[in-house]
């Protein structure tokens, strides 16, 4: 089917208390599995080209893969650029088809970020294009841990490893979340869609142990009653049980991935951990056959590990069995825009 916006899809999301996947298209095989999962999960889904894919395959051909996947599925696919650096970005990829939008301005002063945001929004509403932006610093795990402290972290019990990044890293963590006060104001004068907010969340994590920021995330959407985007969602713990399992302990103000879409963020970007679930598996495949000459042999375990943990994302968001809806892309307003 044709691509959809995400607009319609976060709305809907919104009142049926939900959330919509958002998986990278990092290259053929991830693209495809999120595709293959979300068919049979029915689920409407985004695939989101990030400023890493465009590096390493260029924006035509990334975005080709995107939309040849997107027409030939039977539920709505959003194609929508993750963490866009500039106003130039953006309108590079209007005109290449994307239909949804993104500016990340978290490391530029507020008055810019939202001068920026504001102005890529003027455009892509003229011809029928949501934008999400970006409010508040959600920070990268290499900003407190070297990879040497990262791997003796990994040693420990879950638990132990939360203990210390709440010492490493909660402090800045806090300081860096997005301000519920300014987030109204940067909702009003920039007409944004959807808000990527930082609400205690780390780029990059290594397990799911992470707890995002219950209180931050209610007062967030009082404030913007927008839906609200997760990003750095591969290191959050995803439900409750999961964290018992761990035997982590929640504090009275967070709360799990599952808990956060209850709360009000509908839509939920999953990268690293899809990421490392490939690499593992086709790492196995080569370890058992190191002698394989057909590359596509070592890949097809990847891809079908990483469909597997996007598929158990799509139930945790409650998205299964919502493939209905979309706003649909008119090719005239496109064409018009280009």
């Amino acid at each position: 089917m044709p691509l959809v916006t995400s607009k319609e899809l976060l709305l809907e999301a919104q009142a049926g208390g939900y959330a919509v996947g958002a998986f990278n298209a990092n290259n053929m095989e991830c693209v495809r599995a999120v595709i293959e999962a979300a068919e049979e999960e029915r689920a409407p889904v985004v695939l989101q080209v990030s400023q890493g894919a465009i590096r390493y395959a260029g924006l035509q051909l990334a975005t080709a893969m995107v939309k040849t996947a997107a027409q030939e599925a039977t539920v709505p696919v959003v194609l929508h650029l993750d963490h866009g650096t500039s106003f130039l970005q953006n309108v590079q990829c209007l005109h290449a088809g994307f239909t949804s939008l993104m500016y990340d301005g978290s490391a530029e002063a507020l008055d810019k970020n939202i001068a920026i945001s504001a102005r890529i929004t003027e455009i892509a509403h003229a011809v029928g294009l949501p934008v999400e932006a970006e409010l508040g610093k959600i920070p990268l795990i290499e900003d407190f841990v070297s990879a040497e402290e990262a791997n003796e972290l990994r040693e420990r019990p879950p638990a132990a490893q939360v203990e210390s990044l709440r010492v490493k890293a909660g402090p800045k963590v806090e300081a860096l979340m997005a301000d519920p006060r300014q987030a109204e104001a940067f909702v009003e004068q920039t007409g944004i869609d959807s808000l990527a907010a930082a609400m205690g969340s780390i780029h990059g994590m290594w397990d799911d142990i992470w707890p995002l920021r219950r209180d931050r995330i209610e007062e967030l959407r009082d404030a913007t009653d927008l839906p609200l985007v997760c990003h750095g969602s591969s290191g959050v713990i995803r439900t409750r049980a999961e964290a018992e399992a761990k035997g982590i302990e929640l504090r009275a103000n967070e709360c799990t991935l599952e808990e956060a879409v209850g709360i009000g963020v509908c839509k939920v970007n999953v990268a690293t951990a899809v990421s490392m679930a490939f690499l593992a598996a086709a790492r196995e495949a080569f370890d058992q056959r190191p002698m394989e000459k057909d590359l596509r042999k070592i890949l097809l375990p990847g891809l079908q590990a990483a469909k597997e943990l996007v598929r158990s994302y799509i139930r945790l968001f409650g998205s299964s069995g919502k493939a209905a809806g979309g706003a649909a892309i008119e090719a005239s307003s496109v064409q018009h825009a280009e």
